[in-house]
């Protein structure tokens, strides 16, 4: 698969990760506040991603998963960091509500979005990726 195409399936991975995030961070605010509402919605989200990530955009199955998992781990320790920052500092700016805490989610989201690409193509499935 070539470098445009894995980007297309990274998009869809994101994606389907970030309708997860969002469903589950809805669900999830019903009965319990904003950041234990996004930290749940983000776990759910990465084992998505991963999962997605490792089968089907860098079709790295044959590779160590306890390796790439680490990996993905860090690549994503970083980004949900960044997201969870983002999140904050715009739920805070925002003010409380269910729209502006939406707002702030997607904000997030889309901020961590070019750490992970960089991260999973760069380092996580590096080995994976071909040549040409």
């Amino acid at each position: 698969m070539g470098l445009k195409k894995k980007f297309l399936s990274f998009c869809f991975a994101g994606a389907s990760g970030a309708l997860l995030e969002l469903a589950s961070f809805n669900i999830f605010f019903i009965f319990l506040t904003f950041m234990p509402s996004k930290i749940l919605s983000l776990a759910l989200a990465l084992a998505l991603n991963f999962s997605i990530n490792r089968n089907i955009t860098f079709l790295a199955r044959s590779g160590k998963i306890t390796k790439q998992f680490t990996k993905y781990l860090v690549v994503y320790a970083i980004a949900i960091v960044v997201n969870l920052s983002v999140s904050l500092l715009m739920n805070n700016f925002l003010g409380n509500g269910a729209i502006n805490a939406n707002i702030a989610t997607a904000s997030g989201i889309a901020t961590a979005i070019p750490i992970t690409f960089l991260g999973s193509l760069h380092w996580v499935f590096k080995d994976k990726i071909p040549k040409n």
